[in-house]
């Protein structure tokens, strides 16, 4: 679908959403950002993961990448309260091992890959350098971590401060806690951490997709009224 038929669709769905939703939606889309991903490696406690989630949509990540080598991630409803249906899941799952795969795309995307991790003596949370670039931030599981492979293909090391007996924190509280204080600097930074307007025009759409009650039968009818409006004359 090229450029004006989207922005088409997007005016047609829009007459089936409250005024209230399309405010809320821009809203929304002025605060989101793409300078940082986030990728859950094997994680199998699906509410933990879906509580990550549901921290990226009210930091404004929108790109969640979900390594699946060993165990299939479902959305807990209970914990995600619906934060996965307004951000980008991006499942890496094709392969018995998926973390480099992971790792290539989000390269070619043009991310750090950030290893979160607290055994490591780099970078400091307080000390990270925003300025670097766009960074993509790996969460392992709790009791294991981030696998070698990561470990061994990661660009930098973060940690948090910790100060008692307990070696690492639970990874949800984890994320909320690297979330906050990366989002709050590059929000006072000159960054330009914002999203493209085509990529607001996207998030739109699907947005509109979700909130929009039988919205593939209005696609459908849309793209059939469309096809009729540039059938050649006389056919």
């Amino acid at each position: 679908m090229n450029r004006k038929h989207k922005k088409q669709l997007i005016q047609y769905l829009s007459g089936f959403a409250t005024q209230r939703r399309l405010d809320t939606f821009e809203r929304v889309l002025a605060s989101r950002t793409r300078y940082l991903a986030v990728a859950l490696e094997n994680v199998f406690q699906g509410h933990n993961a879906s509580a990550v989630l549901r921290s990226m949509d009210c930091f404004g990540i929108q790109d969640a990448h979900i390594i699946e080598n060993d165990y299939e991630y479902r959305v807990n409803p209970d914990v995600a309260l619906g934060a996965s249906k307004w951000l980008t899941l991006i499942r890496h799952n094709a392969r018995a091992h998926n973390t480099l795969a992971a790792v290539s795309a989000l390269r070619g995307r043009g991310y750090r890959i950030i290893a979160t991790t607290p055994h490591s003596r780099d970078v400091a949370l307080p000390d990270f350098d925003i300025y670097r670039g766009k960074a993509a931030l790996f969460f392992g599981t709790e009791l294991e971590g981030l696998s070698d492979v990561l470990m061994e293909n990661a660009d930098e090391f973060l940690r948090i401060p910790m100060y008692g007996f307990t070696e690492s924190f639970n990874i949800s509280v984890s994320a909320g806690l690297v979330f906050y204080e990366l989002v709050r600097r590059l929000r006072a930074s000159e960054i330009n951490w914002g999203l493209a307007e085509e990529q607001k025009q996207d998030l739109r759409l699907e947005w509109l997709k979700q909130s929009v009650r039988h919205s593939d039968l209005l696609i459908a009818r849309f793209m059939k009224e469309n096809a009729k409006s540039v059938e050649p004359a006389g056919k």
